[in-house]
């Protein structure tokens, strides 16, 4: 059996390194944890560092030619192949006929051609990068080297399909208010372009003093009748300087920074990048991977580039030999209740298992954010909505009250 080096870090946060036998990384990594000891790097013997996870680098987030769907499809699939016992091979062909998707139909095709020259399914994944993101392929070589590759398949699509539907909640609770105020800006366009004209002259040919809330709304469509192109051009040019801003480093830290502790929407976003740090970590872990290589992958999953910096400053803790909850709880990012619970996981062993509940605890929390952004917004827009209504009630209606009362 190979002999492996590795760096780990015993119970009582001292960092020590040693050599040890083993069938596999992963083997070597469960053994460790067995004992308490949490390790942080393994490779094997007189190699450059070269473990099954040593070039992890790409989060999911990257752009990709299926659909997150798609991947969850292939990913079951292959998982049930070959848990049946059926070689790869025939499971890609089996998977072939099966697929709806021509892409997918093409990309299984390029796979299986391959295998067919003698790669390995890690090389032949990793030769179409633009469609499998760098953990997934890491995942799977990790499968390969072990033996686990059916489980490393099954770990892959519930990942997927918590990732999605975490992504699809939170894309729901923020679509509500963007419609709500699209109809709202749309609806006010239209009164005062074509509806307010009309009655302002109306009331210009009675020559009566008119109320000041006519008179605002009369300003405001002459301003967007006479400068349209302001009402246009302002805006767009709002808009586009904001993304430019945000595209660079600085701008883009300061902005996810402040999304983090956004008034109604920054504990959704907050949980929401929790949630996918935890069950990414945990996904990793069950594979075997050390936590400093696993935190060095996790970094880019979370979607947020302030947490994305916090989680390396973690790693490079963890590389001096500090213990995760320490370095949890310095970081700011992460609330009490996870930080007790990275304290429970390592004084037990079972930091894996309490990275798991992390997940699963904030998948809960996040539907109750939901509900609660929800009733929070309902009131809101209401008020916005019945606060337009008034300004536009009062400014037509009065004058028109007014020459009533003249005329009687």
């Amino acid at each position: 059996m190979p002999i492996y080096n590795y760096q780990a870090r015993a119970r009582d946060g001292k960092k020590i390194s040693g050599q040890m036998e083993g069938q596999s990384l992963q083997a070597i990594a469960s053994q460790l944890r067995s004992t308490g000891i949490i390790p942080l790097d393994i490779s094997e013997k007189k190699s450059s560092k070269v473990s099954a996870v040593a070039n992890l680098q790409v989060s999911f987030g990257r752009p990709s030619s299926l659909n997150t769907q798609e991947l969850i499809f292939f990913s079951r699939q292959l998982y049930t192949l070959l848990k049946a016992s059926v070689p790869v091979m025939q499971a890609l062909d089996g998977l072939k006929e099966t697929a709806t998707n021509p892409a997918l139909v093409k990309i299984i095709a390029n796979l299986r051609d391959s295998l067919d020259e003698g790669t390995d399914l890690t090389t032949a994944l990793r030769r179409q990068s633009d469609v499998f993101p760098s953990l997934f392929v890491s995942l799977v070589h990790i499968g390969e080297t072990t033996g686990r590759l059916a489980e490393v398949f099954n770990d892959l699509s519930t990942y997927l399909m918590k990732e999605k539907e975490t992504r699809d909640q939170v894309k729901a609770a923020l679509r509500y208010p963007m419609i709500v105020l699209t109809v709202i800006t749309v609806g006010m366009m239209i009164i005062n372009v074509f509806v307010l004209p009309n009655f302002v002259k109306m009331f210009s040919s009675f020559g009566a003093e008119l109320p000041l809330p006519t008179q605002i709304l009369m300003m405001t469509s002459d301003f967007m009748i006479n400068y349209w192109y302001l009402c246009i051009a302002i805006p767009f040019l709002t808009i586009y300087a904001f993304i430019k801003y945000i595209s660079t480093s600085q701008g883009k830290m300061l902005w996810d920074h402040y999304m983090l502790n956004m008034p109604l929407f920054g504990t959704l976003i907050r949980q929401s990048a929790i949630t996918r740090f935890a069950r990414s970590l945990s996904v990793t872990g069950r594979a075997g991977v050390p936590m400093e290589q696993a935190l060095r992958v996790i970094a880019p999953t979370v979607g947020n580039v302030y947490m994305e910096k916090k989680i390396n400053e973690m790693r490079a803790g963890v590389e001096r030999g500090e213990s995760i909850t320490e370095n949890a709880k310095r970081m700011g990012i992460f609330p009490g209740i996870v930080v007790q619970m990275f304290s429970v996981g390592e004084e037990s062993g079972s930091l894996d298992e309490m990275i798991g509940e992390i997940a699963d605890y904030y998948e809960r929390e996040i539907a109750h954010s939901i509900k609660a952004l929800t009733s929070a917004i309902e009131p809101i827009m209401a008020i916005i909505i019945a606060g337009i209504v008034l300004v536009m009630a009062l400014g037509i209606f009065l004058p028109m009250i007014s020459l009533l009362g003249a005329i009687h």
